[in-house]
């Protein structure tokens, strides 16, 4: 079966796939992965995450997360604080170290000419409205559809 021929979702997957997988190569040099990566943003974004809640940014399980955050904290990325007010909770913060290597991608980011290369950069802007606006009610749809699940 071509590529042109799969089912939607496929082509969903595909396109998926191949863009994180150019995205991971673009981050090598920097010897950081996507999912790091993410985890320091979203942690810049914030003054703390818990491990419970970077899994489910993830899409990942609570062994998979630890295995993120050992990662990000063995290049000091990322402390790890026991919670004062719940002694088995642990808080995550991002570090300077860790801020500095944003910083470092971002700069990165910026002088590659990485605009227009993303998957959607063949899309003109009222296609990539509608593409988001189908795709926003698909997502909608699946998430009502999965909370009515017992």
């Amino acid at each position: 079966m071509s590529k042109t021929n799969m089912p939607l979702m496929s082509k969903l997957g595909v396109i998926f796939l191949t863009w994180r997988r150019s995205l991971q190569k673009d981050l090598v040099p920097h010897k950081i992965t996507l999912k790091q990566q993410y985890v320091l943003n979203q942690l810049s974004r914030n003054e703390f995450l818990y491990p419970s809640q970077i899994a489910e940014m993830l899409f990942c399980d609570r062994p998979t997360a630890t295995v993120i955050m050992k990662n990000l904290e063995r290049n000091t990325w990322i402390t790890r604080q026991q919670d004062d007010g719940n002694r088995k909770q642990v808080k995550i913060r991002i570090t300077e170290t860790g801020s500095l290597k944003l910083a470092e991608l971002k700069t990165a980011a910026a002088s590659s000419d990485s605009d227009g290369c993303g998957p959607l950069a063949c899309l003109t802007e009222d296609e990539r409205k509608q593409l988001d606006f189908l795709l926003n009610k698909v997502l909608k749809d699946l998430k009502t559809k999965a909370a009515d699940k017992p």
